[in-house]
């Protein structure tokens, strides 16, 4: 009984999700064709160069979409803002080449952080180490 009491609530919650859901117009932009292929463009835009700064305004005519829904599709088809996937591929740079024994101080620049502390904080925030104990780690015993 007291199972079919929790699939009883959770039917329940989803329809009252559902509903609320209609009620607040969510559901015609839920509806809403991603525009893939501009969406794609900007990504491997970012993915080329992430050291590189690129204007919204800039991403805006790549991609064909307003900032506002660029944003949002770019987060519903990558699953992740703008911001977070740049400093996702500039983190993936610099693993690379810290890997092939590049100075910190040039592996910064070169993945385009503001300074080797920048990097080492996101690095960190990222991976749970620095770029200095990670390359330890590397290092054959």
């Amino acid at each position: 009984l007291a199972g079919a009491t929790l699939v009883g609530a959770k039917a329940t919650a989803a329809d009252l999700a559902a509903m609320l859901s209609s009620l607040s117009g969510r559901q015609a932009e839920r509806r809403t064709s991603l525009r893939l292929a501009g969406l794609l463009r900007v990504r491997d835009l970012i993915a080329a160069d992430p050291a590189a700064s690129h204007p919204l305004e800039r991403l805006e005519r790549v991609s064909g979409l307003d900032r506002w829904t660029l944003a949002r599709q770019f987060r519903a088809a990558f699953g992740t803002n703008l911001r977070s996937f740049r400093t996702m591929r500039q983190l993936d740079r610099a693993r690379g080449m810290i890997r092939a024994g590049t100075p910190l101080s040039e592996v910064a620049v070169a993945a385009g952080f503001a300074d080797q502390s920048h990097m080492s904080r996101l690095f960190k925030r990222t991976y749970g180490l620095t770029p200095g104990r990670w390359a330890t780690a590397l290092a054959p015993g």
